[in-house]
């Protein structure tokens, strides 16, 4: 069958202009009903069938897309993705207008181009390619799209458990992906979890004159010295006690796959301006394999112009502990807690935020296989990196533990796309690539 493929990609590039141009910002409740009917109308208009969940703030949409012939060796495809965005602010860093697809320099620039409205306008785009080819759907291909990624998906859990047997798949699809500075497309297999937690200390019921510090002590120095003792100065060794009992090491294949990753240590000093030596040697393997501890914000007493002579009675420690199988979040803060007690420290208060656990695989699985196939065969043998994990967090524990299926991660960023920096932005070229390699998917997934 005769396809203008190219007169379809310029349809869909219409949509995603059409989707940006909605500013479904999830932290400032804006655009939210407009992007679930824009979605919902698209995905009836193109063929497909689409529901919408509101058991919770935001919405999960339900798109799927099923063959006239259905067997029992059809395979299920889902594609997860968000319909939420970041603010734009700051927005005089913008070159054009944040919820206006611009087309510059070879480029699609606008809030949502790469994290990640372009992604799924691809894939729906390269699914009706498909089905303009073949006059019917290559497999069973479902869509989940959800509203609160950017706010900490706060209620995709509540919709994933009630809903499992409507979302079952045999593979999941991640919501996006990019290519690495040295443009080899990027193939993620899991992400790291994550516990967020504040620490808090309080020596008296306000502030007092400094020179009290010959007897009294302070929050601040109370607070930094318990800070201290939770991991090794110089390197990425974290020392709170029970933690390491918990983590399941990488398996062989896991390890192999980071053995083989490109890290090129001196681009990301300069791309940093980074003023201290790196914590590891092992760039790649601390990336995938090991726990973190961030200290992400850090206040207490006077912080203003000039010099106020105070002792602080309260400081707070913001922090960030990114986690590997089988940390759980809320038994991190528990262990940092005995662990400050233990040290001496029981007097600061440990105050739970968030968390997620983590999810990592060796991309294995038959149809994770099948997929890295075609992608090697698209973008070439060498120009596809595949990773067990990304150093980043994402709700995939959550797919795998109420759908029981394999995660892969992929998608047309690049290095340089900006995925929560003004002038957010996708290559063309990388856009149709991605297009074309997910018609292979499909024509792969047909056979």
């Amino acid at each position: 069958m005769s396809v203008d493929k190219q007169q379809i990609i310029d349809q869909f590039t219409h949509y995603l202009a059409e989707y940006i141009a909605i500013p479904s910002v999830s932290a400032q409740k804006k655009g939210i009903p407009e992007t679930v009917a824009f979605l919902q109308q698209l995905i009836t208009k193109i063929g497909g069938q689409a529901e919408v969940f509101s058991d919770w703030p935001n919405p999960v949409i339900h798109g799927e897309f099923t063959p006239e012939h259905v067997t029992a060796t059809t395979p299920t495809i889902l594609f997860y993705n968000h319909y939420d965005v970041q603010p734009p602010e700051p927005l005089d860093l913008w070159h054009s207008e944040p919820f206006t697809l611009t087309e510059k320099d070879g480029k699609l620039v606008g809030r949502g181009t790469a994290d990640c409205k372009g992604d799924l306008i691809a894939r729906l785009c390269a699914l009706r390619i498909y089905h303009a080819e073949h006059g019917d759907w290559p497999c069973r291909v479902k869509f989940l799209l959800e509203g609160e990624e950017e706010i900490a998906s706060q209620h995709l859990e509540k919709y994933l458990e009630k809903y499992a047997d409507t979302f079952k798949a045999d593979v999941v699809v991640w919501e996006s992906g990019s290519k690495n500075a040295q443009e080899q497309l990027q193939i993620t297999g899991g992400n790291k979890g994550i516990c967020c937690i504040d620490l808090v200390a309080t020596t008296a019921a306000e502030d007092i004159h400094s020179s009290t510090a010959a007897f009294i002590e302070g929050a601040g120095v109370r607070l930094v010295q318990a800070l201290s003792t939770l991991r090794a100065v110089g390197t990425n060794k974290l020392l709170i006690d029970g933690l390491t009992d918990k983590i399941v090491p990488p398996t062989d294949r896991e390890k192999q796959l980071v053995a083989a990753e490109n890290v090129d240590g001196a681009a990301i000093k300069t791309a940093h301006g980074l003023t201290r030596p790196f914590l590891t040697d092992d760039i790649a393997g601390a990336a995938a394999f090991s726990p973190t501890l961030n200290i992400a914000g850090l206040t207490g007493g006077y912080e203003g112009e000039g010099v106020k002579t105070v002792l602080p009675h309260t400081a707070r420690a913001k922090l960030d502990i990114r986690l590997v199988p089988d940390l759980d979040p809320e038994e991190v803060a528990d262990l940092v807690r005995a662990h400050l007690k233990k040290h001496g420290f029981a007097d600061i208060k440990v105050e739970y935020l968030m968390g997620e656990k983590s999810y990592r695989s060796g991309l294995d699985a038959p149809l994770v296989s099948r997929i890295t196939t075609v992608a090697k065969a698209i973008y070439g043998d060498d120009q596809v990196e595949l990773l067990p994990s990304s150093a980043g967090t994402g709700p995939m524990y959550l797919f795998n533990h109420y759908l029981h299926a394999p995660l892969l991660a992929f998608g047309i960023g690049y290095a340089q796309s900006g995925p929560h920096a003004p002038n957010e932005n996708i290559r063309i070229a990388d856009y149709h690539q991605g297009i074309n390699f997910l018609d292979h998917i499909f024509e792969d997934l047909a056979k």
